[in-house]
């Protein structure tokens, strides 16, 4: 695949894919750039929120939370919703859960079966289910390569 930029300051931002088919990769740039702040509520007020700054997203009593590394913010989404339209480095941890996997600091295993989950820079912790944990751990691995 080609990239071409061309900067011209007359114009306005416009971005134009031209490609011969539709392929899985070109579908995830194409996610990527359409997808890089969420709306929220916090206290009240509306608010966007930079992906790249979220941990991960829970659904608590019904809502789904948006969980920076110091704060979490109502989101207006469901969690499968979120789960088709975020970038590939958000993936689904449990029923409850879809983490960043860029913030992902380490992941430690539990007496249980679950294993938890702390991000960089944060004391949070989430949790990953056995259903879920080998494809994470296996994405982690592709991208720290």
């Amino acid at each position: 695949m080609k990239i071409k930029v061309i900067i011209n300051p007359k114009l306005e931002d416009d971005v134009v894919l031209e490609c011969r088919e539709m392929t899985p990769q070109i579908e995830k740039l194409i996610k990527n750039l359409e997808t890089q702040s969420i709306h929220a509520s916090h206290r009240g007020k509306d608010i966007s929120i930079n992906l790249n700054d979220i941990c991960f997203f829970e659904t608590e009593d019904d809502a789904v939370y948006a969980h920076t590394a110091r704060d979490s913010f109502r989101t207006h989404y469901r969690l499968y919703e979120l789960e088709s339209s975020l970038p590939s480095s958000f993936m689904r941890a449990s029923k409850s859960t879809i983490v960043n996997l860029n913030q992902i600091d380490s992941i430690e295993r539990n007496i249980t079966s679950s294993r938890s989950v702390q991000f960089y820079g944060s004391h949070k912790i989430t949790y990953v289910s056995r259903m879920y944990f080998q494809q994470i751990k296996k994405r982690l691995k592709e991208e720290s390569i």
